[in-house]
């Protein structure tokens, strides 16, 4: 390139993150927290597993889920349902470059919560 051709680049003038897309990205962060928090607490509420060892033993097991952790369950998958919601709200008005993420994370989490709502909203 010689000095007579202009630069076809544009020139990057971003600063870096401001305010907002640090809000954004914690609650990316929290929606994702509360998501995994979410999945151990269906560990904690799951039925115990029935196996021959425990038949024959005569050990007694729950065989139901339990209740109050499926409802607190419900509750942080929701949080997280608001969460993703309002980062990806905010996010498109955020956007102004053809070049700025889509942010799929923040989709796939929305889908992934809004299943998970779902199938724990059928639990008697």
């Amino acid at each position: 390139m010689s000095a007579s051709e202009p630069d076809l680049k544009p020139k990057e003038r971003r600063k870096g993150a401001d305010w907002l897309m640090l809000l954004l990205a914690m609650l990316n962060l929290g929606a994702w927290f509360l998501l995994i928090m979410g999945l151990a607490l269906a560990h904690l509420a799951k039925p115990e597993f029935n196996s021959g060892l425990v038949q024959y033993w005569g050990i007694p097991i729950e065989q139901k889920w339990d209740k109050a952790l499926v409802v607190k369950l419900e509750v942080l998958v929701r949080w997280c349902l608001v969460f993703t919601a309002a980062t990806l709200v905010l996010h498109q008005f955020r956007n102004r470059r053809r070049d700025d993420g889509w942010r799929l994370n923040l989709f796939f989490l929305l889908f992934l919560s809004a299943v998970v709502l779902f199938v724990f909203s059928t639990i008697d």
